[in-house]
């Protein structure tokens, strides 16, 4: 379970330690084999997992913890980990015993919407949501953000601090701010500032913003005022 470029880098397995602070995120294919042969590594005890251990008041079944006190577990049956519902399979906790990463066992709401049981979430040594993969497609503040199967690997979406939604892909073109946008695989999803206004897309048609043209595919980038950033 790796992340996407400018939010987490790998520690041997996972380090959420970059992902808690990053909203940046894009759709991860290329790292699934690697994690594949990584998971099976580690599955046969080659980086030192300890089975049947407790940690932060957790009780796993088999655990790591890396030089700098994150954990990267699996646990037995479904429990609630610091208010999370957290499901069985992995589990990975910060320094503070605060969920790093985590299967939402069943659905649970937040200040602005609802994550839906199976989503993987991400969030920061505070206990703030900063990414989510969800299960299936998921309305959040009226953008219908792309999910599926992948856990952690899946299609991600970003949040603020506060709950707004900062970036997300979609199977079918939004039009925001009077902008058609859309996504592409490799590339950063549409991206909102907090108020929820266009900062940054890919065109899904031709198009005229503060009388420059553009065309089908570029991309574009605004100002929190809406008019193109220079």
């Amino acid at each position: 379970m790796t992340s996407p470029p400018e939010a987490i880098l790998p520690i041997e397995i996972f380090d959420y330690r970059k992902r808690a602070k990053s909203g940046t995120i894009r759709i991860n294919l290329k790292r699934h084999f690697a994690i594949v042969l990584l998971f099976m590594a580690c599955l046969s005890g080659c980086f030192g997992w300890q089975d049947d251990v407790m940690l932060h008041g957790v009780a796993f079944q088999k655990a790591k913890v890396d030089e700098h006190g994150f954990v990267i577990g699996r646990i037995a049956e479904d429990s609630t980990v610091a208010g999370r519902p957290c499901a069985k399979g992995w589990l990975h906790l910060h320094p503070n015993g605060i969920p790093a990463g985590f299967t939402a066992a069943k659905d649970f709401t937040l200040g602005r919407f609802t994550i839906p049981a199976g989503t993987w979430v991400f969030q920061n040594s505070d206990g703030v949501i900063t990414v989510c993969a969800f299960p299936r497609d998921v309305e959040i503040q009226g953008h219908l953000c792309r999910g599926g199967m992948g856990g952690s690997e899946g299609v991600q979406a970003a949040f603020y601090p506060s709950g707004a939604l900062k970036q997300f892909f979609v199977r079918e073109p939004d039009r925001i701010d009077g902008i058609l946008c859309e996504t592409k695989l490799f590339k950063p999803g549409i991206e909102l500032y907090e108020d929820g206004h266009l900062r940054s897309a890919i065109l899904a048609e031709d198009c005229t913003v503060d009388g420059h043209p553009f065309h089908k595919g570029d991309p574009i980038r605004l100002t929190p005022t809406g008019h193109l950033a220079t």
